[in-house]
Formats: C-alpha cells, sequence, structure tokens
C-alpha cells in the first residue's frame, strides 16, 4: 500500500464494544469469563487501530465496510456481560475515512432471514456485493441503498418455525472523505463504463466552485454524509445507557432516536450545517422538535424554541417551533437556491429535568437547482 492509493477493508464476523471502543473479535478467540475484557482486548482488533494504520499509510481514502454488529459473541445467562450485548458503539468520524456498518448504533445484524435462508453471507453483505458492482454509483449513494434494501428485507425475516420476526437493522455510514465523490465501479458515459474505479470525480465544475461560499465549520464538529446531502453538527451529546445522540439521527432512525447537543449550557448557539452536493433549490424544512422518544423524556430536555435558518447565498429565514410532539413542516415563501444550509439554535423550551437540547428531525426538501 502506498501513499496516495484507495484503500479497502471489509471484515464480516462478531464484534464487540468495550469501554466505547469497537473491537473486531476473530473467529478463534476462546470463551472468555466475566472481567475478562483485557483478553478480548488484546486477541481483537480494535477500530481505531485499523484507521490509524490506514492513516499512517497516507491513502487518499479508505473505504472500512464492518459487518460485524452482531450478538455479543460472550454474554452470560446472568450478571454482566464482556462489553456490549447488542451491536457495536458509535464510533467517532475519522477523517479521509468512509465507513459502513451493516447495522445501526445498538442493533444486531441478521445472518440469515430464516431457517430456510441458504445463503452464505449475511443479509447485509448479499446486498453489499449486489450494490458494490453498479457503475455510476458513489459511494454515499451506495451506502443508501444498501440501507435502504437491508431494512426493507430484515422487516420480512421469520423465525425457525417461518413466522414472521420483522427484524429492525439500519445501516450506518460516515463518510469523512474530502475531495468530490468516490465511484468504485466508474462512470457510465453513453452506455459503457469509462472512468477507473478509485477516480475521484469533481463535486461541481471549476467555475460552480469558484463562487461557491465555503460551508461554516469549526473545530471539534461532527459530519456524516447522507445521499447528497452532509450533516455537521457544533456538539453531541456522548452514547449512554445504550442510547446514542449523534448526527444521524436527525435523517435516519427512527422518532424514538433524537440528536442532542453536547456543550455545556442549555444549547443556545448550537447548529446544524446541511450541505448539498450542488445547488439546490430548498423548498421546504421539516422538524420533529424535542426528543420525542416518549411524551415524558420530550418534557424532561430542552425543546428548542426559536430556529434560525442561514442559506448559503444569504437569506435567513427564523422560525419560532411549536412545544409539542409531531412534525412540524416550516414554510417558505418561495424556494431558496442554496449550497448548504446552517440551523442555529437562537432560544428554547427549557425542559423541566435536563438542560440539553435535542431535535429528532430535521429534513430538507429540496431538488437539483436548474
Amino acid at each position: 500500500m502506498q501513499p496516495g492509493d484507495t484503500a479497502a477493508l471489509f471484515f464480516a464476523g462478531h464484534g464487540v464494544a468495550i469501554s466505547g471502543v469497537n473491537y473486531l473479535v476473530p473467529s478463534d478467540v476462546p470463551a472468555v469469563t466475566e472481567g475478562a475484557e483485557a483478553r478480548v482486548r488484546g486477541a481483537s482488533l480494535a477500530e481505531p487501530d485499523l484507521i490509524a494504520e490506514l492513516q499512517a499509510r497516507s491513502v487518499r481514502v479508505a473505504l472500512l465496510v464492518i459487518d460485524a454488529c452482531r450478538d455479543n459473541p460472550f454474554p452470560r445467562a446472568a450478571g454482566r456481560s464482556i462489553g456490549n450485548t447488542r451491536g457495536l458503539a458509535d464510533a467517532k468520524p475519522a477523517r479521509g475515512i468512509f465507513t459502513l456498518y451493516s447495522a445501526g448504533i445498538g442493533q444486531t445484524a441478521l445472518d440469515r432471514l430464516g431457517g430456510n435462508d441458504a445463503a452464505h453471507n449475511s443479509v447485509f453483505t448479499r446486498i453489499f456485493a449486489d450494490q458494490l458492482r453498479r457503475p455510476d454509483l458513489h459511494l454515499g449513494d451506495l451506502a443508501v441503498e444498501v440501507r435502504e434494501r437491508v431494512a426493507e428485507l430484515a422487516l420480512k425475516a421469520t423465525d425457525e418455525r417461518g413466522l414472521p420476526a420483522p427484524h429492525e437493522q439500519t445501516p450506518a455510514y460516515y463518510d469523512q472523505t474530502l475531495g468530490g465523490r468516490i465511484y468504485l465501479a466508474g462512470q457510465l458515459s453513453g452506455g459503457r463504463v469509462e472512468q477507473p474505479a478509485t477516480k475521484l470525480a469533481n463535486v461541481a465544475p471549476e467555475s460552480e466552485r469558484a463562487v461557491r461560499p465555503s460551508r461554516p465549520g469549526a473545530p471539534g464538529e461532527t459530519c456524516v454524509r447522507n445521499g447528497h446531502e452532509t450533516y455537521c453538527v457544533s456538539s453531541m451529546r456522548k452514547p449512554q445507557f445504550g442510547n446514542s445522540y449523534g448526527v444521524q439521527n436527525l435523517f435516519a432512525g427512527s422518532t424514538g432516536d433524537a440528536w442532542v447537543e453536547g456543550r455545556d449550557g442549555n444549547g443556545v448557539g448550537e447548529w446544524i450545517t446541511i450541505e448539498f452536493d450542488a445547488m439546490r433549490l430548498v423548498k421546504s424544512i421539516n422538524v420533529r422538535n424535542g426528543y420525542q422518544k416518549s411524551n415524558d423524556i420530550f418534557q424532561k430536555n430542552n425543546r428548542v424554541r426559536q430556529l434560525r435558518a442561514v442559506f448559503s447565498q444569504g437569506e435567513t429565514q427564523t422560525y419560532t417551533l411549536r412545544d409539542s410532539l409531531g412534525s412540524e413542516m416550516l414554510t417558505l415563501s418561495k424556494p431558496i437556491r442554496a449550497y448548504w444550509v446552517k440551523f442555529i439554535i437562537d432560544d428554547v423550551w427549557a425542559g423541566n429535568k435536563y438542560t440539553d437540547t435535542a431535535l429528532t428531525k430535521l429534513v430538507v426538501g429540496s431538488e437539483r437547482a436548474p
């Protein structure tokens, strides 16, 4: 492996999270007893170590695919297990790395769809391998296609008796690559694949990039790719009690998950940006305010009261959000052309127990600008 190469690493097997670090467990690691976390760590591959090795080799971009969000291989009938009992932990995105997980945070991944499923690969891997061959599909879109197809297929799972046993499995991905879109199977042109698999395609023509305003960012921000969009947040609360409060909750997952800011104070001044691959016409903004896991949790945490939307071309809209469960559509007087939108929390509805401010969903409806 040489500096500037495009690298890919695929792992299928068991994974376990210990003290917030994901470990990939080789098949020959023997069963361990309570208190033997150190033994598991010593015999397994830590995800941060793999990423550090790739970064140390100065690869241009690295694709890390982990089909390992499965049941803890070291459970106990009673008492505490070695690490998490379900799924892997929330990993911190690493610069230059595109990571695709077979399931969401805290979820388990299906090996089979039922007792009569004779496929050799897991549900995730069979979908991933099929989509990987598609030309004209960049990594971001590849991840979205895999996520949607796996989630749909998992809901059709059955038990050993053939009875319906729908399973929630939503593959997650983190995109910290720079330099444009990455096409592993090339791009189509006139029905022919012309672009090498590892070549980077420009996000926009030079003339467009010259006038494109830079997205406002800050040290410590976290960004996640979602199709043609990149979501970034100024901060987020660390996972606890099996719950994750990351940026991906703003566009994916169930309404029982939420993004929760992670700064001291009441959340005023914290922000979310949604950046597009190219100029878009923003037509709608849909919000689910607060932490809508339940009415009790909704009331305990802060909710956004005043949300300011700053568009890349200079327009600004300020909204006062409802303090209630459910979704709310924020209206625009007309479609707004933008490369990105920054949402700033200017005021909050105070929670009755915690000062953390939460948003369950924030989705922008847009179409590519002519």
